[in-house]
């Protein structure tokens, strides 16, 4: 019986696969035309000196990933795997590893079999190894796409709990491709109460507009899940509550993912642990740790400098073409606060006017909705302050190019939270000294997660969640999702 947990394993299978054969049909011809072209141009070079037929005999390299795949628990939703996927940075993670352990392999095979492989290259293979590890989880990202607009391999699961809590999981987990979870109903209470009082208790607004029905109180959860064979629930409980729930729900749920709250804490490393039947999780704060620190801040000065080098043709042009179409000069220099709420100064390219104060000004005192926009967001979706140009520079993050002498200068990091002003500290609240604990950054996990369409209280939890998770991983998952925001211009402004 094929499942929706099975659909999408076998799914996963099967981007992996192609993953693994789309990159060395890229090396294998790629090497091979190089090799060509060199020798067409009259240089004698050993370089793609064999036929790409040959490489057919290293079929089983996909076979071999999808073993390393399954013993690193990069597949969910079956009964073999854990019911949730991976965090997409511990997956990005494991799978360079496996990607890596796998071309390893194939490595000591042409060693321990060369008389009957010399027509290969290990260029090649090593290419094709780098490439899978950085390309495997997009080809996964695509799989789960058309998983999601099909409407397959989407895995039911049952919500319980009260408050807020079913809320923002429901709000997360509703049109995420990547989770593959699809709630199919909702608990709450311990009771059963009046239509009239029951909408009171539980937020029925929210979770109804996602198509979320409410099916019974906790009580009836075990019999509805029965029926409904469903085999996964997300109980979002207080400890208490969901100490009191945890005999029944085990009756019959094979997976429970409890869900205390939304609170961000560092959970990216984190690993079980028990005392003496004392169980519980070791949570890792890299941020505190003075070699983790010093690491982050060569690669970020390392970073930089490539990202200098690479967009050094901008540098050169777009001053030009700010003076050619508005009045006033080339860069902008703005106040915010740097880490410890010391006051740095960021520079960028100039993308307004320069009577941009007068001009909003005159838009907040005139439009109610764009005041109302402006005190919630420091945004403006149609700000009458930026030049068509400017507008460009927006889209395409071009003007914050000149940060990159911050990131030099030591006041700001390649990535992390966005620096902010004064007067949006308040909106921080109890979050802002752990917030204000590194060093700001030209990108970070916001701007990745949807940047200008991201609301402001999810804007401090994304933050704040980067700080308390900081790992040289997470940063080049972040650097990959930037690269990907800025050429589709996502969320921009």
């Amino acid at each position: 019986m094929f499942t929706q947990g099975r659909i999408r394993v076998i799914a996963l299978w099967i981007a992996d696969i192609a993953c693994v054969y789309a990159m060395w049909a890229i090396a294998v011809y790629g090497y091979w035309l190089l090799g060509k072209g060199l020798t067409a141009a009259g240089i004698s070079t050993p370089i793609g000196g064999y036929s790409p037929v040959d490489y057919l005999e290293f079929w089983p390299v996909a076979i071999l990933f999808l073993v390393f795949n399954m013993l690193f628990d990069l597949y969910h939703g079956n009964w073999m795997y854990p019911a949730a996927p991976l965090p997409p940075v511990e997956e990005m993670r494991r799978l360079f590893g496996s990607a890596m352990l796998t071309h390893l392999a194939v490595l000591v095979y042409l060693v321990l079999a060369y008389q009957t492989t010399r027509g290969s290259s290990r260029v090649v293979i090593v290419l094709s190894g780098i490439m899978t590890a950085v390309l495997a989880q997009s080809f996964r990202n695509w799989m789960r796409w058309f998983l999601f607009r099909a409407g397959i391999g989407q895995i039911p699961v049952l919500l319980a709990g009260g408050g807020e809590v079913p809320e923002r999981v429901a709000s997360i987990l509703s049109g995420n491709p990547y989770v593959g979870f699809h709630i199919v109903g909702y608990f709450a209470g311990t009771e059963r109460l009046g239509r009239k009082k029951r909408r009171r208790q539980w937020h029925d607004r929210e979770l109804a507009e996602r198509g979320i029905r409410y099916l019974g109180t906790l009580r009836d959860i075990v019999t509805v899940a029965r029926k409904k064979d469903i085999k996964i629930l997300l109980a979002c409980q207080d400890g208490r509550l969901f100490r009191q729930q945890m005999e029944e729900f085990t009756k019959w749920f094979t997976y429970i993912e409890y869900l205390p709250t939304v609170r961000t804490f560092p959970i990216l490393g984190a690993r079980a642990v028990s005392f003496d039947g004392v169980g519980g999780l070791e949570m890792i704060n890299q941020g505190r740790m003075k070699m983790k620190r010093f690491q982050k801040r060569i690669l970020d000065a390392l970073l930089a400098m490539l990202v200098f080098l690479f967009f050094l043709p901008a540098f050169l042009v777009i001053p030009l073409l700010i003076k050619l179409t508005s009045r006033g000069p080339v860069f902008y220099w703005h106040d915010r606060l740097g880490k410890g709420g010391k006051r740095i100064r960021i520079l960028k390219f100039r993308s307004m006017y320069r009577d941009a104060d007068v001009r909003l000004r005159k838009l907040l005192a005139s439009n109610p909705r764009a005041a109302k926009e402006w005190r919630e967001n420091f945004k403006l979706t149609r700000d009458p302050r930026v030049t068509p140009l400017g507008r460009f520079l927006r889209k395409t993050s071009l003007d914050e190019l000149p940060q990159i002498f911050n990131v030099f200068s030591g006041d700001m990091a390649l990535i992390g939270p966005r620096p902010i002003v004064r007067d949006e500290i308040d909106y921080y609240g109890d979050s802002y000294p752990v917030f204000s604990s590194v060093r700001p950054g030209i990108t970070g996990l916001w701007q990745v997660s949807g940047r200008s369409d991201t609301d402001y209280a999810r804007r401090v939890a994304l933050d704040t969640y980067y700080v308390l998770n900081w790992s040289p991983w997470l940063d080049f998952w972040i650097l990959r999702r930037t690269v990907s925001a800025v050429f589709s211009m996502r969320g921009a402004c």
